[in-house]
């Protein structure tokens, strides 16, 4: 699986870089044919954003979340694109 991590407004710093690799090494536990995970954090004054798109052999999963916290964003956003995740292998699975 590729990574890319994009830091908007604010330098990233080594405990954020390695809590993303956490998180994209757990998904990609879940289901081996997660070809690219895109990770775009964005500070703007007391808002903290982390949106996270994964590239599952063709299919787009995005998730975003927004909250005062960028380690909050980063678990948020990563819950939501893990249920996904979970939803769209049972869903391959049924066909």
């Amino acid at each position: 699986m590729r990574l890319e991590l994009t830091a908007r407004h604010f330098q990233l710093s080594e405990p954020l870089r390695k809590l993303v690799d956490k998180w994209a090494r757990k998904l990609e536990r879940f289901d081996d044919r997660i070809i690219e995970c895109q990770v775009v954090m964005d500070v703007e004054k007391y808002r903290r954003t982390v949106e996270v798109l994964l590239n599952v052999n063709g299919h787009i999963l995005k998730a975003a979340h927004e909250s005062h916290d960028m380690y909050l964003s980063l678990d948020g956003a990563f819950e939501k694109v893990e249920a996904q995740l979970k939803r769209l292998e049972g869903r391959l699975k049924d066909r």
